[in-house]
């Protein structure tokens, strides 16, 4: 996955993959052999689980603002987020292992979206705030009209076939994007600029089972995060 960004210039970074998939009444079955399957795979330091009629949670902390790695399992969904990334192939082989265990226990799943979204600060040239906050206001076009109102903050969000990205200025006390999503006490305070993207596939087209699909949509992602930090880093 060489279109990773350069771990030196990364603040703080949270990946999610999502699988939504047909209805699978086996899940209820064989919740606690999944479970278990899991925590002998020894992925996080510490094991935790819950239980619900329709889902199961696996969590590496039992203070939810601190874990740093969440898998969720239902009826019709599957997803591991992971904010602890020692390596984009780790998350990726322990995403792997996850899912395999996963149709092991309820069998073949018929998939209908692959999402992966990933979120993360990043620093830039200049380590002042309003400084790029100006440089993004300078490099928007005119139709925008943003010289009559006194700007504070910025966010911006584009909408693509099959995605969307958010970017924007993040200051190193208070932000609202690092506070929302980086509640851990480990995470990095620093100015520079926020990326947020999220891109999948679904099935209406073609089937989209091949599990190859799922690190396709996960390279595809870390493309445009490369892409886009390309074009602010000098802010």
């Amino acid at each position: 996955m060489e279109d990773n960004i350069d771990s030196k210039v990364v603040g703080n970074r949270r990946f999610i993959i999502e699988l939504r998939f047909d209805y699978n009444a086996f899940f209820f079955d064989k919740k606690g052999s999944i479970i278990e399957s899991i925590k002998k795979l020894n992925l996080f330091p510490s094991f935790q689980w819950e239980v619900g009629m329709a889902e199961i949670s696996i969590f590496d902390n039992k203070e939810r603002s601190e874990l740093r790695n969440l898998v969720t399992v239902n009826t019709n969904r599957f997803s591991f987020m992971s904010s602890k990334i020692d390596s984009i192939g780790k998350f990726y082989d322990d995403y792997d292992r996850i899912y395999t265990i996963i149709i092991n226990e309820i069998g073949e799943l018929t998939v209908r979206r692959i999402g992966c979204r990933i979120q993360g600060t990043y620093k830039t040239k200049s380590k002042d705030f309003h400084t790029i906050l100006g440089k993004m206001k300078y490099d928007f076009p005119a139709q925008f009209y943003l010289e009559g109102y006194p700007m504070t903050d910025m966010s911006f969000q584009l909408n693509y076939e099959n995605g969307m990205y958010r970017i924007g200025p993040i200051n190193k006390t208070k932000d609202p994007f690092v506070e929302q999503n980086f509640t851990f006490k480990e995470r990095e305070n620093h100015v520079g600029v926020a990326i947020d993207t999220d891109n999948y596939l679904t099935n209406e087209k073609q089937p989209i089972n091949e599990k190859k699909l799922i690190k396709d949509t996960l390279t595809l992602s870390l493309s445009i995060e490369k892409d886009l930090y390309s074009n602010i880093k000098d802010f």
